[in-house]
């Protein structure tokens, strides 16, 4: 299995918090990075990482995947019983290799999941509900940006219960239908878990300086 690798952006040499960004579908990290001086903030003395994800987009080979858009040439949001197995199959691998990725890290700066933010758009946010999942531990915060949720029956652990989340979602997405978002929200306060909502009038499927600001405030609020 191979290693995340990804740019970083280290504004601080002992930093007391890490931030994650797991960019969507087609994008690649070298990219996604540059948020980071949007929320770079002093007050949160933090260094900001963007690992790649892990395979590459089929005849795009600058755009990268956490798990295939298309499995047997359905799209997601038809997929069947087999599609639905290899984008488990997929999630699940992508998600060890970003565990390590993260814990690698944390050892490396001395710190605990629970001094780290997750920030994931489209793919990205998808990836992190599965990150959730997966890891089970409690973080510093983590934001879902336009995403969905994948395996809504396994919300059930401490990443979950006790990790605060952020899901954003903007109107107008003609990518990932807000539905989803709705839906998020619906299964997020059925369970009790601590969330903030904003679903931003008039926004595509993008990061806009809004959401840019209510990530801000919200790691702000959690660091």
């Amino acid at each position: 299995m191979n290693k995340l690798e990804g740019p970083s952006f280290l504004p601080n040499k002992k930093p007391k918090k890490l931030i994650f960004l797991l960019h969507g579908y087609g994008d690649n990290a070298e990219n996604f990075i540059h948020l980071s001086e949007s929320l770079n903030d002093h007050q949160f003395q933090a260094n900001f990482y963007a690992p790649n994800a892990p395979t590459i987009v089929p005849q795009y080979p600058l755009g990268r995947q956490w798990f295939e858009v298309y499995p047997n040439g359905v799209h997601i949001s038809e997929a069947g019983p087999k599609e639905k197995e290899i984008i488990q199959k997929e999630c699940k691998a992508s998600v060890k290799q970003l565990e390590e990725y993260i814990n690698n890290l944390c050892l490396a700066n001395n710190l605990t999941h629970q001094d780290c933010f997750i920030i994931g758009f489209s793919q990205g946010a998808m990836i992190a509900y599965e990150l959730g999942n997966y890891m089970k531990s409690t973080f510093a915060g983590c934001s879902m940006l336009s995403g969905r949720i994948l395996s809504s029956d396994q919300l059930d652990n401490n990443f979950f219960i006790k990790t605060p989340l952020l899901i954003i979602h903007g109107d107008n997405d003609e990518i990932v239908d807000p539905k989803y978002f709705t839906k998020a929200c619906q299964i997020a306060k059925s369970k009790g878990f601590i969330i903030q909502e904003h679903l931003i009038k008039n926004e595509g499927h993008t990061i806009s300086q809004k959401t840019l600001e209510i990530v801000h405030n919200f790691i702000k609020k959690y660091v």
